[in-house]
């Protein structure tokens, strides 16, 4: 008896109805994902949400802990608590904003840029391992196809000015 190929929406060797579920498929690849990036960073003494923080630090923009909490769904508290160990590590820069003296601005500081760039390797380094066997055009049009899904649904940060 032949056994008969798996279509792309059924991985080989999953007999589970579940895996026909893109939600399922997505959220399974997504943990197993950060859990690997998890691991990568704990080699260099950090956490994936300290990373996403660097990162979103980096693009520049005046960026509070509040839009860095719903930007990233990281409770507020927590949020301060990590930015707090950030601040002790000379990786991140509080500063108040000068419109709403309530908030503080943050940045990258000079080490904070250097722990961003180390760690981006690794992530770097487990996404190429974890997406290895997806050819590369492949990879460009998944994350086009994320982006398009998450594009109407993403948060709404503002910036400070």
């Amino acid at each position: 008896m032949t056994q008969a190929t798996p279509s792309p929406a059924e991985p080989a060797g999953l007999d589970l109805p579940l895996v026909r579920r893109t939600g399922y498929l997505l959220h399974k690849a997504g943990v197993l994902l950060m859990e690997d990036a998890e691991r990568a960073l704990a080699a260099q003494g950090m956490r994936l949400r300290y990373f996403y923080v660097l990162a979103a630090l980096e693009s520049g923009l005046s960026l509070s802990q509040q839009d860095l909490s719903r930007l990233l769904n990281l409770d507020p508290t927590t949020m301060v608590a990590l930015v707090d160990e950030m601040e002790g590590a000379d990786h991140v820069e509080r500063r108040r904003n000068p419109s709403d003296r309530r908030r503080y601005i943050l940045s990258l500081t000079d080490g904070g840029r250097e722990a961003l760039e180390r760690a981006g390797h690794a992530v770097d380094r487990v996404e190429r391992d974890f997406l290895s066997a997806v050819p590369e055009a492949d990879r460009d049009r998944l994350r086009a196809v994320l982006g398009d899904l998450l594009a109407d649904r993403w948060p709404r940060v503002i910036a400070c000015e």
